[in-house]
């Protein structure tokens, strides 16, 4: 929820506006201005944390691999299963070195995930309520809404939201194959209990597809295709009394948003 109460960052203010429907895993909530560091999504006693950090997708990043050869992007790749956590023996460094997760959901549906280095333990908490958030709810498309364990992550408007976009695909009888990807993650701004977890998203390798024939479905939605397909998702996380990182809000810039072309690669 976006209140009154928020502080907005130096680089420009943040407007919302409720929009009926929205295409792929982005949620109700359209960014109209967006901050480049310290925006504030949360509640009362919004405060700008830590220096800003300049905006690059994850993929035009230069990284050293553990041998110590420079190489483009993420420098360890990992395939697991959606309880993997950065953190265990499946990422290497624990985050001294980015890696990517890639979560298989069904036999013909992917999430891959750039972690970056350099991300704390309660920054990777933060970022996993976030991840956690957006495989869970492919999750549930893919199971047309048997697996509801996405909505333990979420809460306030994000449940809401979260819930209607998978209800649509169940609805028309939809599900989706191919690979999303999640990339060029940051948190930007961190205040008590309250956090923003930024991250470009690309969905041009999902095809929606009919629930019964796992085919294509004959015409593809537009945001599907790029630019549409690649915009930046910004998530609005706070930390429960049971210790718990959960979701409170989804928003997103879309393109032509100045964001969402800063996470073309």
């Amino acid at each position: 929820m976006v209140t009154e109460s928020c502080r907005y960052g130096h680089n420009g203010g943040l407007v919302a506006r409720r929009v009926a429907s929205v295409g792929g895993m982005r949620m109700r909530a359209a960014l109209a201005a967006v901050a480049v560091g310290g925006t504030c999504l949360l509640g009362s006693g919004c405060a700008d944390a830590g220096a800003e950090r300049p905006f690059t997708p994850a993929g035009d990043t230069t990284a050293t691999d553990p041998a110590g050869t420079a190489t483009t992007g993420p420098s360890v790749a990992t395939t697991t299963g959606p309880g993997a956590t950065p953190g265990s023996a499946n990422a290497p460094g624990a985050l001294s070195t980015p890696w990517v997760q890639t979560v298989e959901l069904t036999p013909g549906m992917t999430v891959s995930i750039e972690w970056p280095a350099g991300l704390d333990a309660a920054q990777q908490a933060m970022v996993k309520a976030f991840t956690d958030g957006y495989v869970g709810s492919w999750k549930a498309v893919v199971t047309q809404g048997e697996d509801e364990a996405y909505l333990s992550g979420v809460e306030d408007q994000a449940s809401r939201d979260a819930y209607t976009w998978v209800r649509g695909f169940v609805d028309r009888r939809e599900s989706a194959g191919g690979t999303a990807k999640v990339y060029a993650i940051q948190v930007p701004s961190v205040s008590g209990r309250g956090a923003e977890v930024d991250a470009c998203v690309d969905e041009s390798g999902v095809r929606v597809t009919d629930a019964d024939s796992a085919r294509p479905i004959a015409t593809q939605p537009a945001w599907t295709r790029q630019p549409a397909s690649v915009y930046l998702q910004v998530a609005a996380v706070r930390k429960g009394d049971d210790g718990m990182w959960r979701v409170r809000t989804y928003m997103h810039a879309s393109y032509p948003h100045q964001r969402a072309k800063e996470c073309r690669r």
